[in-house]
Formats: C-alpha cells, sequence, structure tokens
C-alpha cells in the first residue's frame, strides 16, 4: 500500500506566522471561487500536531475535492511555494534578479540603451555581493545585446579587454571557493567526530595550511575568501588548543566584520564571530573584555523580528553563561531582570536547543545567587519540558543539579528518593563522563555520611578524584556545565558557592 506523503503537512508546519498571514492574503487573491476550501484545508492541517489523512476525510466528508484529495493536495503545495515565493522576494527585493530581468524584458523589446542601464545596476549589485557567478551572468547578458546591435567597436574593446575581465571574475570566484573549501575541510572532522583527540587529526588539519595558497589571507583575493580563511584558522587553532592564536584570527575577524555595512549574510557571519569571540574570551580568561563583547553582539543590527529575537536569545544565554563561570550570580541575576521579561515573551517561539540550555542556566544562575527555590523551579521546568530527550547532556546534568538544589533545600526525605531515581538514569546513559561517576559515589552514599562529623573527609575524598579528572581533556567538557569542584570546597571551608567560584578564578 502506497504510503501517504506528509510533504504539505511538513510545509505547512515549517512557515512562521507571518508567512501564514501573507499565504491566506496570497490565496485570496490568486484562486477565484473555491480559495475558502483551500484555506479550510490549509487550516485543518496546521492544526494537527502529526499528519492525519483520514482526520482530514473525516472532517471534509461531503466534499468534492476529496474524490481526488492527492490532485488538491499538490494544488495547495503549489500554491503556498508560490506564496513564499512572493512573499520573500517582495522583502529582500532581490535587486539584481530584479535589474536582470528588466534587462531581459527591454532586450527583448528591442530597447537596448534601457537595457543596458538595467545591466549597469545588475553589475553594480552583484560586484557589492562580491557574487561573481551572477557578474558573470550579466557580462554574458551585455556580451548578447552587443551582438544583437551590431556594436563592433564594443566587441573590439571586448576581445582585447573584456575578456580578461571575464577570466577574471572566474579565477576570483575559483579563488572564492578554494577559502570556501578550507574552512568545511576544518569544520568536518569537528561535526563529525566532535573536539580533535589524536596527534593524527591535528596533523591532518595542519597540513591543511601547509598548501602555499592557504599560507597568509594575502592569498585571498575577495572579502569572502578572507572571512573563511580567519574563520578556518581561528578554528582550526580552537580545535587543536592554541587559544592564544585562535583569539588572534577571531579578533581581526571581528574587525574585518565591522567595517563593513551589515546587511543580509554579514549580520549572520559578524553575529556569530562576535560569539565566537566570547568563547576564547571566556577560555582565555579575559573577562574584562567580555561585556563588551556582550554589547556588540547586543547592538548587531536585524533585518526582521524573527532574526532580532534569534540574536537576542543568543546574547542572553552568553550574558548568563558569562555571569556563571565569574561567580557574579546574584549581580547577574539583577542585570538579567528585564532581559528576563524579554525572554519570557519570546519563550514559545525559542528552538528546543536553545529553550533548554537556557532553562538549565537560569536554575544554575538562581542556585548561585542561593535562591534555591527558584532554581527549583527553572530546573523543574526543564526536566518536565517534553523535548528534554533530545539533549541528553543537559538531561544528565539538569539530574545532577536537581540533586544539588534539593541537599541545599534540606530536603532529606525527598532527596532519598530523588538519589535513587537520578542514580537509575545516570546508569542507563551509555556514555557517562567519570564525573558524573563521582557524583554517582556521592549518591550511593548518602545519607549515610552525607550527615555525620566526617563528612569533610568525604568532599575532600572527592575533591581530590575530580581535580584529577579537570585534567583530562576527554573530561573537561563535563567541568563546563557545573562547577562540581567549587560546590564541595565550598562545603569544606564553609563559605558560599559563589565566593568560592570567584576564588577559583585566581587560582593557577
Amino acid at each position: 500500500m502506497k504510503t501517504v506523503s506528509d510533504d504539505l503537512f511538513q510545509l505547512i508546519r515549517s512557515m512562521s506566522k507571518q508567512e501564514k498571514r501573507y499565504f491566506k492574503l496570497f490565496a485570496s487573491r490568486h484562486v477565484i471561487g473555491t480559495q475558502n476550501k483551500y484555506v479550510l484545508l490549509f487550516d485543518a492541517i496546521e492544526k494537527q500536531a502529526e499528519y492525519d489523512e483520514n482526520a482530514i476525510r473525516h472532517q471534509f466528508a461531503g466534499e468534492k475535492f476529496l474524490r481526488q484529495l492527492h490532485v488538491a493536495k499538490n494544488y495547495l503545495y503549489g500554491l503556498i511555494l508560490n506564496s513564499l515565493r512572493n512573499f520573500h522576494e517582495s522583502r529582500s527585493a532581490a535587486p539584481f534578479r530584479l535589474a536582470l530581468r528588466n534587462a531581459q524584458l527591454l532586450f527583448d523589446k528591442g530597447l537596448y540603451k534601457q537595457s543596458e542601464k538595467s545591466l549597469a545596476k545588475a553589475r553594480r549589485y552583484a560586484t557589492e555581493e562580491e557574487n561573481f557567478l551572477q557578474l558573470l551572468e550579466a557580462y554574458r547578458w551585455e556580451h548578447q545585446i552587443a551582438h544583437s546591435r551590431n556594436d563592433y567597436d564594443w566587441l573590439e574593446t571586448y576581445l582585447t579587454e573584456g575578456i580578461h575581465q571575464e577570466f577574471d571574475i572566474l579565477d576570483r570566484h575559483r579563488n572564492f571557493l578554494e577559502f570556501q573549501i578550507l574552512n568545511d575541510q576544518v569544520f568536518l572532522p569537528y561535526w563529525k567526530k566532535g573536539t580533535v583527540r589524536s596527534e593524527a587529526e591535528k596533523s591532518g588539519l595542519q597540513q591543511l595550511f601547509e598548501r602555499p595558497l592557504f599560507r597568509s589571507a594575502e592569498n585571498a583575493r575577495s572579502f569572502y575568501a578572507r572571512y573563511f580563511y580567519h574563520n578556518a584558522r581561528f578554528s582550526y587553532h580552537l580545535f587543536v588548543g592554541e587559544l592564544a592564536e585562535s583569539y588572534r584570527y577571531i579578533r581581526e575577524l571581528v574587525n574585518m566584520l565591522a567595517k563593513q555595512t551589515l546587511k543580509g549574510k554579514l549580520i549572520r557571519y559578524y553575529s556569530s564571530a562576535l560569539i565566537n569571540l566570547y568563547i576564547v574570551q571566556r577560555q582565555l580568561e579575559k573577562y574584562d573584555e567580555i561585556p563588551t563583547t556582550l554589547e556588540q553582539l547586543r547592538e548587531v543590527p536585524t533585518e526582521s523580528k524573527e532574526q532580532e529575537r534569534r540574536l537576542f536569545v543568543r546574547s542572553f544565554n552568553l550574558e548568563i553563561d558569562f555571569y556563571l563561570h565569574t561567580g557574579q550570580f546574584a549581580n547577574g541575576l539583577q542585570k538579567i531582570a528585564p532581559l528576563l521579561l524579554r525572554f519570557e515573551r519570546y519563550q514559545s517561539e525559542v528552538n528546543r536547543q536553545q529553550r533548554l540550555g537556557l532553562y538549565y542556566n537560569l536554575a544554575y544562575l538562581y542556585f548561585g545567587a542561593e535562591d534555591f527555590d527558584t532554581a527549583l523551579d527553572w530546573i523543574n521546568t526543564l526536566l518536565h519540558d517534553p523535548e528534554l530527550k533530545t539533549r541528553e547532556d543537559i538531561h544528565s546534568f539538569g539530574s545532577l543539579l536537581n540533586l544539588i538544589i534539593h541537599y541545599e533545600l534540606g530536603n532529606d526525605q525527598l532527596l532519598e528518593y530523588i538519589v535513587k531515581s537520578t542514580y537509575r538514569f545516570l546508569s542507563s546513559r551509555k556514555r557517562l563522563f567519570k564525573v558524573e561517576s563521582i557524583m554517582l559515589k556521592l549518591m550511593r552514599r548518602y545519607p549515610n555520611w552525607i550527615h555525620r562529623q566526617d563528612k569533610e573527609q568525604g568532599f575532600k575524598a572527592l575533591i581530590k578524584e575530580l581535580q584529577e579528572l579537570e585534567k583530562d581533556e576527554f573530561e573537561q567538557k563535563a567541568f563546563e556545565y557545573f562547577n562540581f569542584i567549587a560546590w564541595m570546597e565550598s562545603k569544606v571551608h564553609q563559605r558560599s558557592f559563589a565566593e568560592t567560584v570567584r576564588l577559583g578564578l585566581h587560582q593557577p
């Protein structure tokens, strides 16, 4: 039996509120007489959590279009694509395509002078965007116009000069592609395997930059080629743990982008570069530079409400991360108070990866500020999120933080139950950090020694184990989720967790 396609359902699910609103206006203008049927079918599919064609047939029982529902679905699919294309073209204006299309129309009418003017605009747009293929397309049309007009003077100049310009454009496009591929080659092993874990992997990346072309940014023949060179260099040094060099290249990249007029993809490139700069600054403990970086990120211009929301969420998360790592928990809560209200308005629209990370970070921030009740509220929001299973790391460390919060609240009876359930959950994981194993060791001892007089020695023993693991490059990631050592040391030395974190920043 043929499987029912859910392509239409997936397309509708992918649409933004603005796109859906525009579609209904578009359908009312482009479908005569039966538009209500297509809009009603659109609305019915949109409301479904999963595509259910039987439910659609039941809802529209008696309607003529059900006799050939697949035809109606295909028509609606095409109508949606037309509306999306119209919606985004009207927003972006696609200046090159518009100018080129005008040139073609004017050419077809024999208005060659006017066509050349429009082509000149198209070339200018392509040059500004460094879109070499579009630039070649414009030159090809100019060549065709010259032939149609029997413009022998133009053709003679073209043979001596113009053809060399086109060859140069081809060379610059090839140069751009080579640097773009370099960037992909650096990133591909990271995407597949994560951080560099052997000398062989490191050597393989290093060899990429031994090619004469990639020894210097001077060999990049366009702005975007230079962008990919600096991004590849930054990423390589970051992946192999050479933070000082990584910092140098990401700083150069940020400075290079900051000098541009930020629009289109440059907005994305610049915001990503600032986020990467923050990552390296934090690892190098350049904490005095971070507030400026975060301010630059907040001030990046946006071209849509959706882009504004995404950028806000990313900068909000980084700001919280900064307060967590510097032990500025109480101060951080004061600073983010107005931002938190804004986040709560966006909450339902934030993608699950960012949303779950923010829930965890907010719980951690309130925990550090010793507002354990609010920390518990946020950790419960995290642990009850239906999509938590998609983030095994957040699920695991969220469960550990939940345990620690209950310990701080003195919920002894409830804690015994949570210890058992957390132990079962963590034990079932196939890939367990050794840090998690040490926390499991603490759990197994609870409540036998945690309230005894010798608990200080117990914590000291666990701290020693954790300090050894902190030196292990494959375990270091676990310490980014929570400062387990500082928490245990705060119990040993009878001081606040926040103070212990801040003291730790000055240790070698």
